[in-house]
Formats: C-alpha cells, structure tokens, sequence
C-alpha cells in the first residue's frame, strides 16, 4: 500500500474514532465474522490491524505525534520572542522520527542550517550522520533538534557572513527551551543525547565542563539522558571520537537492552 494511501486510510480511521467518541462510544463494535462475505471478512482484517494501530479505548485517544509537532513548529515560525528570532532567515525547528527513542539535542542552527531550516546538515552534522549510523540508526529514525531554534549570531546584522556563529546565552536558551520540552514531551523518547556544552548545562542545569560529564547517564524530566562532545568538537580535534563512541555504545545497549 501507497504511503498516500496509507495516510488517507488513517485520515478515515481518526474521524470515525473522533466519530465514536463523540457519540460516547468508547470501543469498536466487533461483529462475529460468521457467515459473512469474504469481502467483510476482508474489512474485519483492516479493522483488527487498525485496533492493533490504534487503541480502542478512545478517552484516550490524541492527535498523532507528527500532527502535534507540526502545530508547534507552526507555533515557533512566528516566535519572536527573543532577538534570535529577529535576524534568523529560517526556524531550525527539528527533523527525524516524531516517535523516536533517541533524540540527540544540540545547541543552535548555524549558517548552513539557518540556510536551509534543517539541523546538522554542515560539516559537524555530516558527521554527527555517521555517527547516527554507525548505530544502526538513521537520521530518520531518530530525532535531531537544537535547545535554540535560531542561528545566534556574532553578527546579527549579516547573516550571509561565514563564521558568525556563536553559543546561545542562558536567556535565549531560558526562552526557547519551552519549546524542546514540549518536543520531548510529544515524542517521548527513551533517550537523549546532548550535545556539546550548551545543550547540557541548558538541560541539566550542571556548570561541569563537557570532559567531565560526558558518558554519565543523567535524567531530564523523567527521560534517560547521555551527555557527549558536539560533532563540531571532533572535527576540531578528533582524538575526541574514541570518547563519543564510547558514550553511543552506552547508548546503544540501553536502546538494545533497556538497562543503563
């Protein structure tokens, strides 16, 4: 089946749900499939494999993941509510699985990414790619998002100009982390990885330099979370690699095996 398709079938499934639900039906009528057609027979598959999809108890029933990360990243085109979002071209808003179990977390969009409205996708994020995959994931199955939205700049005035970027401050990452929460919050992820020093002190609240921290499983808001060296760290100095892949491997086994 066409993923088009796929997506109209669904369309039809959460309107009949909302259908039930407004009606004060809180489950699926399941009629005996005996003496029926095959074609209904047909139709009572679909509709198991929609039960298996979907849970039948509707009181509990919300907009998908992916809706809900839409309307917020809606929401955050139009922020304006620090100077960032004054002199930005594009909102770096996050990119990847909207159910994903691991979400690397990195500080800001730089020129490449504010260019082009997607994270890691100069240098440091070809690489932060491999890394993606030598763990057997990829960039669209794991979610990749920045504690800031948009590309903080030395120079706000210029934002064609080349090396102009630099770290978020704490107020700007005061003001804008309201909105990776309410990410993590929709896709609930088994893990994050932080990147760099920024998105970590941003999240932990923790003044330790990154050497010292990186690889010590820690928790924000109840969710796993792995500390390590931004990409842009190990392009500067790559003796720092072996460092990042041992905290990945940490992160894999738990991804694998569910223990820390």
């Amino acid at each position: 089946m066409k993923q088009s398709e796929y997506l109209k079938i669904l369309k039809l499934v959460r309107t009949s749900l909302e259908e039930y639900n407004n009606w004060g039906e809180n489950e699926v009528y399941k009629a005996s499939s005996v003496g029926i057609s095959s074609e209904s027979r047909k139709s009572n598959v679909l509709k198991k494999n929609i039960q298996k999809t979907f849970s039948t108890n509707f009181t509990k029933y919300s907009t998908s993941s992916k809706e809900e990360l839409d309307n917020l990243r809606e929401k955050v085109n139009s922020c304006k509510k620090c100077p960032l979002g004054k002199s930005r071209l594009n909102v770096v808003f996050g990119i990847g699985s909207p159910n994903a179990s691991l979400v690397f977390v990195g500080e800001g969009p730089g020129y490449d990414e504010d260019h082009k409205g997607e994270p890691f996708v100069g240098r440091a994020g070809q690489l932060l790619t491999k890394i993606i995959e030598a763990m057997d994931q990829t960039r669209e199955t794991v979610y990749i998002a920045n504690i800031v939205k948009c590309h903080p700049m030395i120079d706000p005035s210029n934002p064609e100009k080349r090396t102009n970027d630099r770290p978020p401050t704490p107020n700007e990452v005061e003001i804008c982390k309201n909105y990776l929460d309410r990410q993590l919050e929709i896709i609930k992820p088994k893990i994050i990885v932080t990147l760099g020093t920024s998105s970590t002190k941003g999240l932990l609240n923790n003044e330790e330099p990154i050497s010292k921290i990186r690889g010590i499983v820690k928790e924000y808001k109840t969710i796993n979370l792995v500390p390590t060296y931004h990409p842009a760290a190990l392009l500067r100095n790559p003796s720092l690699k072996k460092f990042v892949w041992e905290d990945m491997k940490k992160v894999m086994h738990f991804l694998n095996t569910g223990k820390i």
